[in-house]
């Protein structure tokens, strides 16, 4: 029995560190930078959050209520790819969804014809563009907001915050 406890403390602690370690180097990252040969490099730690000018762009040129409204939305649609929830995900979508591939465009119409295409349209770059996204590289417009190298766009249409274009095989 008292081994039993020391296991499941043990199991329990290693569990803890692996969450915690991968969430320290992230936030850790680093970037160096010099402007010539007579300064000295500078180190700035990079947080991945939205930049002040990136939230008064948010709703002042993209037209979101406010910055909590994105942000709420992208955390969810980032974690609903993750998992592969393909329910999750057609909700965050504004229909009809254009996809573009090979040069040429779809439209997905609906929640029903998008979960039966999910694997075509969320594919391996697209998941990847989200997870490596970091707030503080989005890129912020009239037309909403860009994940990645215009992988994913998505903003307020029709009174709906959603993803409204997917664009894959940018990389070619």
């Amino acid at each position: 029995m008292k081994n039993t406890k020391t296991i499941k403390i043990m199991l329990t602690s290693v569990l803890a560190l692996s969450l915690t370690i991968p969430a320290l180097s992230v936030s850790a990252q680093a970037t160096t930078t010099s402007k010539d040969s007579s300064t000295q490099a500078t180190t700035q730690a990079k947080v991945d959050q939205l930049t002040p000018k990136q939230e008064k762009s948010l709703v002042e040129i993209a037209g979101f209520d406010n910055v909590k409204q994105f942000t709420g939305f992208y955390t969810n649609l980032r974690r609903a790819v993750a998992k592969n929830d393909k329910e999750a995900v057609a909700k965050r979508i504004s229909y009809p969804l254009s996809v573009y591939s090979d040069k040429k465009q779809r439209k997905i119409l609906n929640q029903k014809q998008f979960v039966a295409a999910y694997d075509t349209i969320i594919t391996a770059e697209i998941k990847k563009a989200l997870a490596n996204q970091r707030l503080d590289d989005l890129f912020i417009r009239d037309q909403g907001v860009m994940v990645g190298s215009g992988e994913i766009w998505m903003a307020i249409l029709n009174n709906k915050l959603g993803v409204y274009t997917i664009n894959q095989k940018l990389h070619d």
